[in-house]
């Protein structure tokens, strides 16, 4: 099932043949830097996988409020990324967003068209209201990212993620469907 589409890629739902691309993103140790390392990521994502076949954005269950879709490159059927939404975080129609680009596909503009399209797919099909992300602060990438697509930040919480035993200070950024206007 596809959810969004760009010129360039398309947001899906997960598949079983997602499992190898997405072990070795959730595993890598630049892509572990700012979000911690799973104990045993390949049972956590198989779940994951599972999860979000057997549900639709939006749906609690099974596993909780997150929906995972898979970025996909439209041009070879490559896994580019993924981006979690967190439906109902922090509270009524209001979402966290979490995303993860291969590096392979770094510095090519994949992350910021991918979450675009995700925020306008949720606006106009889940009627979101506000938009939340949490980014390390040392993740500068992730805060410009954030910045660009017209995100503020609302504040900075000391030491408050342990993160591959370091403790790291997070950034808050919130963005209103009112002021959505890529």
């Amino acid at each position: 099932m596809i959810f969004a589409e760009t010129d360039r890629l398309i947001l899906r739902r997960a598949r079983d043949q997602d499992l190898e691309p997405l072990v070795r993103s959730w595993s890598d140790p630049e892509m572990t830097r700012y979000t911690g390392e799973k104990p045993d990521v390949r049972s956590f994502l198989s779940g994951m996988i599972a999860d979000m076949q057997a549900k639709t954005p939006g749906e609690l269950e099974p596993g909780g409020p997150w929906y995972q879709f898979i970025v996909e490159r439209r041009e070879d059927d490559v896994l580019v990324g993924d981006i979690g939404v967190g439906f109902g975080i922090p509270g009524e129609r209001q979402v966290e967003l979490g995303y993860r680009i291969l590096p392979d596909f770094h510095r090519r503009g994949y992350a910021r068209e991918a979450v675009a399209a995700v925020i306008a797919y949720l606006i106009a099909e889940h009627d979101i209201h506000r938009f939340v992300a949490v980014a390390a602060s040392p993740n500068e990438a992730s805060g410009a990212l954030l910045r660009s697509l017209g995100f503020r930040r609302e504040g900075r919480f000391r030491q408050s993620f342990l993160c591959n035993g370091q403790w790291l200070d997070d950034d808050y950024y919130a963005l209103l469907a009112s002021e959505w206007s890529d």
